[in-house]
């Protein structure tokens, strides 16, 4: 719990959370086992959950090559918790990996739950969109 508590930290959308609410969202994180050139997700599908990498190495690309090579304690692919957009690149694991999944359905379970998660969550993510300015 450790380490998915030290990775969530970590990502700007969970940073404000307490401890207790970190917990009700590790509630609803799963662990899977995922083989090398394994693709966790293509671009242009509509994403459905966020991934949090306990073990191995996966790489992110586009059709112009690879984006970024991820490893243990990176995560990737949060903004799909909250939009409803199609993924801008493409998720294929390098090695055996352990992964924690958070689905969107989970996470949007527990936003429908606790107003005080949402409202930070979504805070967040509207902060993070300032910043990042527009993506198309």
């Amino acid at each position: 719990m450790n380490l998915i508590l030290n990775i969530l930290k970590n990502i700007p959308l969970f940073q404000t959370l307490s401890e207790e609410e970190d917990k009700l969202l590790i509630d609803h994180i799963t662990m899977q086992y995922f083989p090398a050139h394994y693709q966790l997700f293509q671009k242009g599908v509509l994403g459905s959950a966020m991934y949090l990498i306990k073990s191995g190495m996966v790489r992110i690309f586009n059709e112009e090559g690879d984006l970024a090579s991820l490893g243990e304690g990176d995560f990737f692919g949060e903004m799909a918790l909250i939009e409803n957009e199609a993924r801008m690149a493409s998720a294929e694991t390098l090695s055996d990996c352990e992964i924690f999944v958070l689905n969107k359905e989970d996470f949007a379970a527990l936003m429908q739950k606790n107003a005080d998660i949402a409202n930070k969550v979504q805070a967040a993510y509207q902060q993070r969109k300032a910043e990042n300015g527009p993506t198309r």
